[in-house]
């Protein structure tokens, strides 16, 4: 006679396998929940000013209209003259010793990387409503205020900011370990000596105080050499945090985030380092507005007591040239206050 199942002993079996499952998918939750709160704790070390709307920012209605069908976020990153303490409430504050715009393309899966020169002849709109060079935005008003002159001089998008006191490169390549540059034989290696840095062959190993020496020589050529000496320390300070573990991530980023400044929120920021994980993180593309370096400059120029100021050929191209670099869009057309922009900087400035 076959033997009957105990249907009582199946049902208890279910509750146990359900049990089990309900403890595994609660201490899943946990760790979910325990590790956001953790991340959040740590991003909430950062000093946040606030959100942007695109009127605020001064975005135009005609830029949108050229950029909706893309989806590409463009951040501010600015690089300040502050001390090595985050000194961002007080004004008048710094000039940006570097400003960047960092493009997250989410059609290519790729990051670009624009460097602005920063002796440009720009319009700095209200509260401060005259020309000045570009790096005085920052100083004039803060990120807020270049956020607001890097839309209306150059048909931009940015709502959103990155900041850091520019002395703080020099504690985040000492938490990597240094880096290391390859330099021929030259001024620039005799210099890069001078700084302290230790050789070997061609290969020169910077610490942090050498790094944003490094940054910041501008004798041996000009300011957009520079500029590319600042995307050559951010690409290998990039390169040795690929290498690094996640606890060793968590306590770099644990020192360094007092030295931010952001607009960014806690999702925002979560959201887009989940999504730099689809990207192609070994290829980030890099451009200088303008491309054509000191060719790009029709004069130099004093003005209100500062010198250099460089105006440029045309500002009409650069907006086209960013444009072209972040979007890809080869048939862009300047919004009119770009037009009316080149037409006033050459009444004022130009030759009569």
């Amino acid at each position: 006679m076959k033997k009957q199942r105990n249907p009582h002993k199946k049902d208890k079996k279910t509750r146990i396998l359900l049990i089990v499952i309900g403890i595994l998918a609660s201490f899943i939750l946990i760790l979910v929940l325990g590790g956001n709160l953790y991340i959040d704790s740590l991003l909430n070390r950062t000093i946040r000013s606030k959100k942007l709307s695109n009127e605020d920012a001064l975005v135009s209605q005609e830029v949108l209209d050229h950029v909706k069908n893309h989806r590409i976020v463009n951040i501010a990153l600015f690089g300040s003259d502050n001390a090595k303490t985050a000194q961002w409430k007080s004004y008048e504050m710094e000039r940006s010793d570097a400003t960047k715009i960092i493009s997250l393309d989410f059609d290519s899966k790729k990051i670009k990387i624009t460097s602005l020169q920063r002796d440009t002849l720009i319009y700095i709109p209200d509260p401060y409503n005259d020309y000045d060079k570009l790096n005085h935005a920052h100083w004039r008003g803060g990120p807020e205020l270049a956020v607001k002159t890097l839309n209306y001089n150059f048909d931009l998008d940015i709502t959103q900011y990155v900041g850091f006191s520019f002395e703080a490169l020099e504690t985040l390549v000492d938490l990597v370990g240094g880096i290391d540059i390859t330099l021929p034989d030259g001024l620039l290696a005799t210099q890069v000596m001078d700084l302290g840095a230790t050789r070997d062959g061609n290969v020169f190993h910077l610490k942090g105080k050498q790094a944003l020496g490094y940054c910041r020589i501008r004798k041996v050529d000009d300011d957009f050499h520079r500029m590319d000496r600042q995307n050559e320390v951010i690409l290998k300070v990039l390169e040795k945090l690929s290498k690094k573990n996640v606890f060793e991530l968590m306590g770099i980023v644990d020192e360094m985030l007092p030295y931010v400044e952001t607009n960014l929120t806690n999702n925002e920021i979560k959201n887009d380092i989940t999504s730099l994980l689809s990207f192609d993180l070994k290829h980030i593309d890099q451009y200088q507005i303008p491309s054509k370096g000191m060719d790009s400059i029709e004069k130099v120029i004093e003005y209100n007591g500062f010198s250099p100021i460089y105006m440029m050929e045309n500002y009409e191209d650069l907006a086209k040239e960013l444009h072209w670099n972040i979007y890809e869009d080869e048939s862009y057309q300047p919004s009119s206050n770009i037009v009316q922009l080149e037409r006033n900087i050459q009444n004022q400035f130009g030759e009569s």
